[in-house]
């Protein structure tokens, strides 16, 4: 099936957080080519389903507040990936981005008794809320060390480390990864 929805899950959305999405919204294929999906009006729609955000009614989606925040969060990423803090201006967007109305509240789930932040407004603050808390956890989790960008600069995906030793390089083994291993036999065979 060639939905959107297969299509974009293809190209590695919808795996580790909406803020890993976000960034990547803003694509290079391993030729440098760029994608910006936030133009591409079958990803929004995407997007809001994979990670259950309900659509705001009536409103169409702020393309350039989403823009200025994945620009935010690559660079938050940028930093970590180079084994720096997140810069302060970042910092202070991250959690002004964080700051919407809401209560918490007690809720009966299956696995007993849990609280949650109830928002006041379930609109595109929230949405932008969460897409930063998504980030924010995995920071406050100690799993910083684990963001990391893709190694070939045609490419700049952004990715989260799942390996056990955190000693992944490329965004894809058989994309990016397999390419650089032909530069590098290439290169040798050019010296021999």
């Amino acid at each position: 099936m060639n939905t959107p929805h297969a299509k974009f899950l293809a190209e590695g959305h919808g795996k580790t957080g909406p803020w890993v999405d976000l960034v990547n919204s803003e694509e290079w294929n391993t030729y440098a080519q760029r994608t910006d999906h936030l133009n591409n009006s079958a990803w929004i729609p995407y997007f809001l389903r994979q990670w259950r955000f309900p659509k705001p009614p009536g409103s169409a989606a702020p393309i350039e507040r989403l823009k200025s925040l994945r620009a935010t969060l690559r660079k938050s990423c940028e930093a970590l990936s180079a084994g720096q803090p997140i810069p302060p201006t970042e910092m202070r967007i991250l959690n002004q981005t964080m700051n919407v109305a809401g209560r918490r509240q007690l809720f009966e789930r299956q696995n007993g008794l849990q609280i949650e932040f109830v928002p006041m407004n379930y609109g595109w603050d929230w949405i932008f809320a969460e897409t930063v808390r998504s980030f924010a956890d995995t920071l406050g989790s100690g799993r910083d060390a684990r963001i990391k960008i893709c190694r070939n600069d045609d490419c700049r995906w952004v990715f989260y480390d799942r390996t056990k030793g955190k000693t992944r390089c490329w965004c894809s083994d058989k994309s990016c990864g397999n390419r650089e291993r032909v530069r590098r036999a290439r290169a040798r065979t050019k010296r021999s």
